[in-house]
């Protein structure tokens, strides 16, 4: 019995026979057509594919650039992005899929923004040359350009999301576009460049957009956030305009467009090369104003920023934007210096990973109070000596912490440098569906030490087989504790789970790491495990991400 799939694997292979090798390569108009509405519609992802591929081999036959050939690029462009905007969805909403299934995604929206931004680049670029005896396809070249730069500026977006470098050739065609649009005189030039846009966009408005998605991204944003940026961004262009000649007292940002690379902070621009200069001052006062009507109480979309923003991430994601779109004087520096610094890290993920270490812990103490408990090392000790040796106590301790450092919960890792405030390491990313913008990790010094509380605030993709990892670690040593319900319906039933205690100081109020789904705001707790606290209540989260929360504490009196 032929099954669903194969029966649509075998239509769509009937359905793409119009673009083999063999059959006309300019098919109509019409039969493009046809072809797209005969696409499976409840599989989006093979959908989405079929298109890119025919994009794909439009791309690879550029001298078969005719008109029509345009024309049939251009539908299938405008036919892909409900398709495109589905896996789109998908990817962002999913952040726990594993690596399989999320490359897969990836892959398959990057690959058709990639045949989108080749085919235009091309275009273009034929159009553009003065010895090619153009016809009146020469006024689509705005409208061409501008869909260019915007494709180009998604394909940096995904790679930001996925944490790989932006790649020189990207920048090299971006720039070449931009110059482009300049020398023509059609960079402001308001225009619709798809028809379900909801206002005109123009070519420098475009690139701006990319520029300053750049600058903000530094590794720390979840895919969401910068997502969500690159939306925000639609409202906040009109803020921004290049110019081609350098106000010291204004200009804060440059960006050369004879460069492979994006923009800068202005520091010491040479002047003999093609540069474009901007403010962001406008744009940071208007961040100031949301940020105080957020903590006001407005919602964020009256204040322009989509429907689906929250108030907690949105300010989050301000303040980043204020310190990374802020004049070089006025950014805020890094907390503590780095040194280089190569030694081995002991490293566990997750608070369940966290807890089962202190457990571990707890029991290894246990058994090494008892002599019921004593190896065989240490009960040759006692028969020969009459006690257990200093040195044979410290073999067996490390024994035993050698053992519970060997079990899968625990990897290690090489520290390449590191801070009062954190590690940095370069590790394989391979098998590490956890590692991801604040994940929550245990770390310690390879087999010494004690456990300290870290949080993944960076990740960069150096190559396919290697991530670059920053890692931000709490100052105040956890303690391992158990809450009881008091509140609980049922006094006899176990309302109890183990959480990881913070102790406070100056600048941080006592607080717990516990999972999300325990949290009850302003609700009592009982807690062992800390001298002087029987009881506590907790308060408004600090901090949260997948899977941990981190609540402030306060004691509270019988």
């Amino acid at each position: 019995m032929i099954s669903l799939a194969d029966k649509l694997s075998a239509q769509l292979a009937r359905l793409r026979s119009f673009g083999k090798e063999g059959d006309d390569s300019s098919a109509s108009i019409k039969e493009t057509t046809l072809w797209l509405e005969n696409l499976p519609l409840g599989d989006p992802l093979k959908s989405q594919q079929a298109i890119s591929g025919e994009l794909k081999r439009l791309n690879e036959n550029p001298t078969q650039s005719t008109k029509a050939h345009l024309a049939i690029f251009m539908l299938l462009d405008e036919k892909s992005h409900d398709l495109q905007d589905t896996l789109i969805h998908q990817y962002l909403s999913n952040p726990r899929m594993s690596r399989q299934a999320e490359s897969r995604l990836w892959h398959a929206v990057y690959g058709l923004y990639l045949e989108v931004a080749m085919g235009y680049h091309n275009f273009v670029r034929q159009l553009d040359d003065p010895a090619a005896g153009n016809d009146q396809r020469d006024e689509l070249i705005p409208l061409l350009t501008l869909r260019a730069i915007r494709t180009l500026g998604q394909l940096l977006k995904w790679r930001a999301v996925r944490y790989l470098p932006a790649n020189k050739k990207i920048w090299g065609r971006l720039q070449n576009l931009y110059r482009i649009a300049e020398n023509r005189g059609f960079h402001r030039q308001p225009q619709l460049a798809y028809a379900e846009d909801a206002s005109d966009d123009s070519c420098e408005a475009a690139y701006l957009h990319i520029l300053m998605l750049n600058q903000a991204n530094s590794g720390t944003l979840y895919p969401r956030q910068i997502d969500l940026l690159d939306r925000w961004l639609y409202g906040w262009r009109s803020m921004l305009q290049l110019d081609n000649r350098l106000d010291a007292r204004i200009h804060n940002f440059v960006v050369d467009l004879s460069a492979d690379h994006g923009p800068r902070r202005v520091r010491k621009p040479d002047i003999k090369k093609p540069l474009r200069f901007w403010s962001t001052a406008v744009l940071l006062q208007r961040l100031r104003e949301i940020q105080v009507a957020l903590k006001e109480g407005h919602a964020p979309a009256q204040l322009g920023l989509t429907e689906n923003a929250r108030a907690a991430e949105s300010l989050e994601l301000l303040d980043h934007l204020l310190q990374h779109w802020s004049p070089l004087a006025s950014r805020e520096r890094r907390r503590a210096p780095r040194a280089p610094a190569k030694h081995l890290i002991d490293v566990t993920h997750g608070l369940g990973g966290m807890i089962a270490q202190f457990k571990a812990a707890e029991i290894q103490a246990a058994d090494s109070s008892h002599d019921a408990g004593l190896s065989q090392i240490e009960a040759e000790d006692v028969r020969v000596y009459g006690f257990v040796t200093e040195r044979t106590r410290e073999s067996v301790s490390r024994s035993k912490a050698q053992a519970a450092l060997d079990s899968p919960d625990v990897e290690r890792w090489v520290m390449q440098d590191e801070s009062e405030c954190g590690y940095g390491t370069i590790v394989k990313p391979n098998d590490r569906d956890w590692l991801r913008i604040g994940a929550l990790i245990g770390v310690k010094s390879h087999g010494i030490g004690e456990w300290r509380v870290g949080i993944v605030r960076r990740l960069s993709r150096i190559n396919d087989d290697s991530s670059s990892v920053g890692i931000e670690t709490m100052m105040a040593p956890p303690s391992l504790v158990t809450l009881f319900n008091t509140a609980a319906p049922n006094p006899g039933a176990s309302q109890m789970h183990s959480s990881l205690w913070l102790a406070g100081d100056n600048s941080q109020p006592e607080s717990l790491l516990i999972d999300p789904l325990h949290y009850k705001p302003g609700e009592t707790f009982r807690i062992e495990g800390i001298p002087g606290r029987e009881r506590v209540a907790m308060g408004i989260p600090i901090e949260r991400s997948e899977g941990w929360m981190r609540v402030a504490i306060k004691p509270v009196n019988d």
